[in-house]
C-alpha cells in the first residue's frame, strides 16, 4: 500500500504513454522531473514527476507494479486519447468520469470533479464523462462508432483504466484527464503495416501529429492550473532543492 504522509512535501505522478505527450511545465514552487516507475522516491520539496509507461495495458500494469511505496498524494493519467463522440474536436480535454475497459467495467476517478472543475477555470475546451480503455488501437471511425455506440464514451485510449485500477488497488487516489488528437471521423494509421497496405494514410497521419505538440501543451496548462490551486499557496513558495536519482530537466517534446 502507499503511505500518504500528511506533513511530508507532496508528490504527484504523472502518467504517460509517450515522450511526445509531454511538455514544459511551468509550476512555481514545484520541482519537476522525470524519472522511470522504481526511481520514484519522497520528496524533500512539493515534486512533479512525469513516468513514460510505454503504450498499451500490460505496459501501464508493469509501470505501477514497478513505484515504490512512498508517499504519493495524487495521480494523473494524461496524454492523447481519440474522440468517440462526434462533437469532440482536436485540443478538447476529455476528464475521465468514470473509466471504462473495453467489456464496460468501470473505475472510479475520485479526483475526476476537482480536475474538470481546474480545467473550466484555466479556460479549457472540457468534457467529463467516460473514457475507455482498449487493448488495440481503435484506428477506424467504423471502430470508434462501435465503442461509443456500445459503452457510449466519449473518449479511448490505451492506458488509463488499467493504470487507475492499479493506483486504487495501492490506496492512491488518481484521475485521467486526456486531450484529444482525432476525431471520431479520422482514420488513423494504425500500424506501418497499415501504411503499406494505404499509402493514403500518409496525410492523415501527417495531419494528426502536426496536433501532438499543442495538444501536450493543454495538457500542460492543466497540471499548472492543477499545480497551482488544490494543493495550496504554501507549497507553491517552497523553493526546489538538490537533486535525486531521477533526471531534472524538462523538455519540450522529449
Amino acid at each position: 500500500m502507499s503511505r500518504l504522509a500528511l506533513d511530508a512535501p507532496p508528490l504527484v505522478v504523472v502518467f504517460h504513454a509517450l515522450d511526445l505527450e509531454v511538455a514544459r511545465v511551468r509550476a512555481p514552487g514545484w520541482r519537476v522531473l522525470r524519472c522511470r516507475p522504481e526511481e520514484l522516491a519522497s520528496p524533500s520539496v512539493p515534486t512533479l514527476a512525469w513516468i513514460r509507461t510505454g503504450m498499451g495495458v500490460e505496459a501501464a500494469r508493469r509501470a505501477v507494479d514497478a513505484i515504490p511505496d512512498v508517499p504519493i498524494q495524487a495521480a494523473l493519467c494524461t496524454g492523447f486519447a481519440g474522440a468517440l463522440a462526434r462533437d469532440l474536436t482536436p485540443r478538447m480535454l476529455v476528464v475521465a468520469d468514470p473509466l471504462l475497459d473495453a467489456d464496460g467495467r468501470t473505475q472510479a476517478t475520485p479526483l475526476a470533479a476537482l480536475l474538470a472543475e481546474t480545467a473550466h477555470a484555466a479556460g479549457l475546451a472540457c468534457r467529463r464523462g467516460a473514457l475507455v480503455t482498449v487493448s488495440r488501437v481503435a484506428d477506424t471511425p467504423a471502430k470508434k462508432a462501435r465503442l461509443h455506440d456500445e459503452l457510449g464514451a466519449l473518449a479511448v485510449d490505451m492506458e488509463s483504466a488499467v493504470l487507475a485500477s492499479a493506483l486504487a488497488a495501492r490506496g492512491i487516489p488518481a484521475a485521467a484527464a486526456r486531450v484529444v488528437l482525432d476525431t471520431a471521423e479520422e482514420e488513423i494509421p494504425g500500424s506501418l503495416a497499415a501504411l503499406w497496405r494505404r499509402p493514403g494514410l500518409l496525410v492523415s497521419g501527417v495531419r494528426i501529429a502536426a496536433r501532438m505538440h499543442p495538444c501536450a501543451r493543454i495538457s500542460a496548462r492543466l497540471l499548472e492550473a492543477w499545480l497551482g490551486g488544490p494543493f495550496g499557496a504554501a507549497q507553491r513558495q517552497a523553493e526546489p532543492q538538490g537533486r535525486d536519482d531521477c533526471e531534472a530537466e524538462q523538455a519540450d517534446g522529449r
